[in-house]
């Protein structure tokens, strides 16, 4: 990198010597002044660019395994003598997932502890433990109220995981916040159109997008309510699971909606943008 710099800096040199003919000697003086402080400018910003350049790769070094390297220190920690969950804010070893701040100020992650990339996993689309979307919404009724003292409601809750082209981290990872009321209030309005059990199109207003949706009247998003595992039964042969994104948002007569988005074509789906990260709409 420091060669780079520096042949830009002769050639530089070069070019802004050239400029100047043998028989102007009047400009003399005024070349060899501008030439050295081009030279310490150079210079200086080399030196800042270069520091620039290692400070970022410092602190990305970790890239898109941020989180997981995130979620190793977590577990290592609540192992360790006292057990502490730091930098999460929580770890549960039995049931193997963390729950940790996300990058907004009403924002949480709920987190495997075993190294799962994304929605696309096999490993999550099942009846089996872990219930990562029950343990998400148990977090979402615990932690927001801590911020959020008015907004107890669990309708004004919402979940949501991105598709693989909508990611930025190949951890596995639901995001915890509100729901944007905007959302919430047209799903509610459609609530006796929402089929249960099955999924049905619509177009949601805050984006314009298409989303198949449907509803769930228990309070359970395990085993069979698996959000992954009904969504993965509804795909089609030709679809797959890399490129759907969900949303869970409560339900006001009790239950949830299932919220379900596809990429496709330029559009990647990130039903996280159903959500209000900073509870501001609620």
């Amino acid at each position: 990198m420091m060669s780079i710099f520096l042949m830009s800096k002769s050639t530089f040199l070069s070019l802004f010597n050239n400029s100047f003919s043998p028989n102007q000697n009047k400009c003399k003086l005024i070349k060899y002044k501008n030439k050295y402080l081009l030279s310490i400018l150079l210079t200086t910003l080399t030196v800042l660019s270069l520091d620039t350049i290692f400070n970022f790769q410092a602190l990305g070094s970790s890239g898109r395994n941020f989180l997981w390297e995130k979620v190793q220190k977590c577990v290592a920690n609540q192992q360790g003598n006292p057990p502490k969950p730091d930098p999460c804010l929580y770890v549960d070893i039995n049931n193997r997932y963390v729950v940790a701040n996300g990058s907004h100020s009403v924002e949480y992650l709920l987190l495997p502890t075993d190294k799962i990339t994304g929605i696309e996993n096999p490993s999550v689309s099942t009846q089996n433990k872990p219930y990562y979307w029950q343990y998400a919404w148990e977090a979402a009724k615990t932690y927001i109220p801590q911020i959020k003292p008015k907004i107890k409601n669990p309708a004004q809750y919402g979940l949501a995981i991105n598709s693989k082209q909508a990611r930025g981290q190949d951890q596995l990872h639901i995001h915890i916040s509100c729901i944007n009321k905007k959302v919430s209030k047209e799903l509610e309005q459609n609530d006796n159109n929402i089929p249960s059990g099955s999924f049905k199109s619509f177009i949601l207003t805050l984006n314009n997008n298409k989303y198949n949706i449907m509803k769930l009247t228990n309070n359970s998003l395990e085993a069979s309510n698996n959000p992954f595992y009904l969504v993965k039964k509804s795909l089609h042969s030709s679809q797959n699971m890399a490129d759907q994104s969900i949303a869970v948002a409560g339900r006001s007569k009790g239950g949830f909606y299932i919220v379900n988005t596809e990429s496709s074509g330029g559009y990647q789906a990130a039903a996280e943008k159903l959500l209000d990260e900073d509870c501001s709409t609620q």
